[in-house]
Order: C-alpha cells, then structure tokens, then sequence
C-alpha cells in the first residue's frame, strides 16, 4: 500500500483577523501489483472450455490481506447470490488487474480489446448452508450484464488452508430440467423450489455446498486453493466454490476463505 499525505486548510474569523491553521491527515491506498514472471498453465475442463491458473500472481499479496483486515467493518453482504460478503475496490487500486485483462486474458480468451467493463472485490465466504436458499445448494453460471457480451471470471485466493476449498466445475445431468426452472426464479430465488425437491430427493437432505457429484450435477473437475493462486475462467462454465467442509469457514480475514474476485464483460472477437 502508498501513503498519501493530504493538507486541509481551515480557516477561522475573528474580530481582529482571519487565522489558518492545517492538519494533516495520513491515508493509505491499496495498489495491486501482478507479478510480471508468473507462469501461466491452461486446464482444460471440457470440450468447450478451459482455465487459467497462474502461481504467485501476485506480488503484494500480504498487503491486499491487510487491507482486507483494515477494512473488514466496511464488507457488505452480496447483492448477488454470493454467500458472503464483499468490499469492492476502486478501479485505481486494481489497474493492474484492468490491464490484464486486455494485454493478456483478451488473446487466451479471444475477446476484444476494447468495450471490456470490469470491476474488481475482495470476498469473504461467511454463509453456513442451514441459511442457503435452495439454488446457493448448486454450482451456477454468472448472469450476462449486457446482451451480446460474454462474461469472463477471476479469483486469486488470500488463504493458506487448502480445506477451505477451491473450485469445482461442473455440468448438469439434465440441462433441459434447469433451463426450464430459471424463468421461475427471476423474483423469488426459492422460486420453483416443490418441483425442484419433488424431482431430486437430495434436497430433502441437510443443505450443503456443492463439491462432488449429487443427482443434480457431476464434478468435472476441481481446482484445488493455494495461497496466491490465480484462477480465470468462463463464466458460461457451471461452477462453485468447492467447499467440502462449512464449519471451517470464518468471518475473521486472517482463517477464512478470503478472495480477490474480478469480472469483465467483455465482446467476443468475430471469426
């Protein structure tokens, strides 16, 4: 993090004369830094899709976590159906990030340079399943921002605990089923919910994250956390925290499971 030092002038009026005096306020501003030798590895998860993992990306890793403990009172629950909550960064603390996306995720991932809109987080997994609504029991895909854009994800994980868990990608046993419930679930997120558990007993069970394969979804493949970790991928690919063991997740940065997460909607390149 750098140190802005920031003058204030105030002023007051007497009878006699007009007084200055100043204070000086000291502030800290976060600049994520991407490691430029980091090697880049691409998984395949399918057919279709792929990942990129790239090791020690960063190169201020600690300091995004202090950050993230300095400012843990100011983390909000997520307007989305993330099961957490989130703080979000101003674009001048993650340029890197921004930059990234164009110089090097455009080719891997084939989409153009320009129109891309990106934002960036740091998000604290926090939700216990006795909490879920139905459809946080299942991996997901991220909903399109605008309409002929497709949407690319990034995390980079900010815990040393493997079992806090990585990601999971997965594919429906029923695609038609699930294309045919997400109409009902536009205003009410439990939504279609009798249909849901009439048709898979699984949801009579005691709620828990996804991580291997149910009646619902199979398991792909798993991307296990490491500290420093960067994971990029399609947000069209069906996915999830794979979180194999809730009661390890904690409200405290420093022993939960801690992530920078950016998202871009960006135009696909024309063939």
């Amino acid at each position: 993090m750098t140190t802005q030092i920031i003058n204030l002038a105030f002023f007051t009026l007497s009878c006699l004369s007009l007084d200055i005096f100043w204070i000086t306020i000291v502030t800290e501003s976060l600049k994520i830094r991407i490691n430029p030798d980091a090697v880049t590895e691409q998984v395949p998860i399918n057919d279709k899709f792929f990942a990129i993992i790239v090791d020690d990306f960063l190169l201020n890793p600690d300091e995004l976590l202090e950050y993230a403990k300095t400012h843990r009172s100011e983390f909000e629950i997520s307007q989305r159906s993330y099961p957490g909550e989130v703080l979000d960064l101003e674009p001048g603390s993650v340029e890197q990030i921004s930059r990234f996306w164009r110089s090097r995720l455009s080719r891997v991932f084939s989409f153009a340079r320009i129109g891309i809109k990106d934002s960036c987080q740091i998000s604290l997994t926090t939700l216990q399943p006795k909490d879920f609504s139905w459809i946080q029991r299942l991996p997901h895909t991220d909903s399109r921002r605008d309409p002929g854009k497709e949407n690319i994800a990034l995390l980079v994980y900010l815990f040393d605990n493997p079992d806090l868990g990585g990601t999971g990608f997965y594919r429906y046993r029923d695609i038609k089923f699930w294309e045919s419930m997400k109409p009902k679930q536009v205003d009410d997120p439990d939504g279609g919910f009798s249909i849901v558990e009439t048709r898979y007993p699984m949801f009579g069970d005691p709620p828990k994250y996804p991580s291997e394969s149910n009646q619902a979804v199979e398991l792909i493949t798993m991307v296990p956390a490491k500290f420093n970790r960067m994971l990029c991928y399609s947000g069209d690919i069906l996915h999830s925290a794979y979180i194999p063991d809730a009661s390890l997740l904690s409200e405290d940065c420093s022993r939960g499971r801690l992530t920078l997460n950016g998202f871009a909607s960006v135009w696909p390149k024309q063939n």
